[in-house]
């Protein structure tokens, strides 16, 4: 994954305009989740990090941490992704793509390992590999002196490519935010 994450840096360092400081955006959430196992529904917060190296082209980190049913475990989600972003007057339109990395545990395996299962090196972890689109919808709720506040509706879809856990997970949930765009003056 290594290779990967360096190819999209260099493409990022490489798109971005010198003159351009770039903005920040930021979000946290609560999501439901599901996955093609049979009554395996589930939910947790959610974090969103974005850099937008040009008004329509970011890059972001997204974290779940969340609870499901089937085994009663713990998902940790962390997903590096691509943004593309459109306007449609002050609402923003965001369309992602990413490569994820998750922990799937056990409640007992979290309970008898803390620590170990927070650095993701616990007993009973599963670590998978997948891939990610999602969708969000930015609605202002205020703006500030460099972005705004904002609510977002979220959804997105992830594939995993083992068997060792569900194939696929669906998702949506609402988040709360804002933007700051070190371009602009104070």
């Amino acid at each position: 994954m290594r290779p990967l994450v360096l190819v999209g840096l260099a493409a990022g360092l490489a798109l971005a305009p010198t003159a351009r400081a770039g903005e920040l955006d930021l979000d946290v959430g609560l999501a439901a989740t599901s996955t093609d196992w049979a009554g395996d529904r589930g939910g947790g917060g959610t974090l969103d990090v974005s850099w937008w190296v040009r008004p329509y082209l970011g890059f972001s980190f997204i974290g779940k941490e969340q609870y499901a049913t089937v085994d009663e475990r713990l998902l940790e989600y962390l997903s590096v992704n691509v943004e593309a972003r459109r306007a449609a007057g002050p609402t923003r339109l965001i369309a992602t793509v990413g490569l994820v990395h998750q922990h799937e545990e056990p409640l007992p395996g979290v309970e008898n390992q803390p620590i170990q299962s927070i650095l993701g090196v616990g007993d009973g972890i599963r670590h998978r590999a997948g891939l990610r689109g999602g969708a969000r919808v930015a609605l202002p709720i205020r703006r500030h002196r460099h972005g705004d506040f904002y609510a977002a509706l979220e959804a997105d879809a992830t594939w995993f490519g083992d068997d060792r856990g569900p194939r696929w997970m669906i998702g949506a949930g609402l988040a709360l935010g804002f933007t700051y765009d070190f371009a602009r003056a104070p």
